[in-house]
């Protein structure tokens, strides 16, 4: 079966939106069910106690939910149980997805005033449908997209090993695999391209050639993870 994978960014009239927008330092995540929802708050250590309070407040009042739980995890994380009734929340993107026969795999991100959705077609034209539908109502940009076929449905819920490593030839696996028990990705380095090269007793060119083009393929299969993790990489 061929699915169809995209991740978007979206901006428009939301509560979460409107949250991140004032606190642009907090990365909302969010598992919505019928009745109650999860979100997860974190980078909260960055922002005044009493601003974060306040826009908790708004947040909580601006959906028409309550907060029903909270448990902090470490200092800088913290996990909401809410209950809510999203019926005057429009326009509710959820609705889109599911009217075009399409699905979410949550959870939904937001961060600096956007919507980040990892979205799944089964059909090329629904999700087609989708974006236009959307654009009317939002700001809307494909961040990513690509096709993944002769996949099931639960390979692509979680970081699948054939979209990770499906595209590797034999050469290229083994080079990677060599460069990572050998020690190249330490810091400090372990080892380098022409010693490993010498063990696999190949030439250092062909060698560096297969361990390249490896971790190319490994990084573009990582690329839908990636757009939805934290705001910019941490300097060492």
């Amino acid at each position: 079966m061929t699915i169809y994978e995209a991740t978007i960014r979206l901006e428009h009239n939301c509560p979460y939106t409107t949250f991140t927008k004032r606190l642009p330092q907090i990365i909302v995540q969010h598992w919505c069910s019928m009745k109650s929802d999860v979100l997860e708050f974190s980078k909260l250590n960055s922002v005044l106690a009493q601003a974060l309070k306040r826009e908790m407040s708004n947040l909580e009042k601006s959906l028409g939910s309550k907060f029903v739980r909270s448990i902090s995890i470490e200092q800088d994380t913290e996990i909401v149980i809410q209950r809510h009734d999203y019926s005057s929340m429009e326009p509710n993107v959820n609705t889109y997805i599911e009217k075009h026969n399409c699905m979410e795999v949550q959870p939904t991100m937001y961060k600096e005033g956007y919507e980040w959705y990892r979205i799944l077609a089964f059909d090329q034209s629904d999700i087609l449908k989708l974006f236009q539908d959307l654009s009317k109502s939002a700001d809307i940009n494909v961040v990513s997209r690509r096709t993944l076929p002769d996949l099931t449905v639960g390979d692509t819920l979680t970081i699948s090993t054939q979209s990770l490593f499906g595209e590797l030839t034999e050469k290229q696996l083994r080079s990677l695999l060599s460069a990572l028990s050998l020690g190249y990705y330490n810091s400090p380095r372990r080892i380098t391209t022409s010693d490993i090269s010498k063990k696999l007793n190949i030439p250092r060119t062909t060698f560096e050639t297969h361990l390249r083009k490896a971790q190319g393929k490994v990084l573009r299969g990582l690329i839908p993870y990636l757009e939805l993790s934290t705001n910019s990489p941490k300097a060492d």
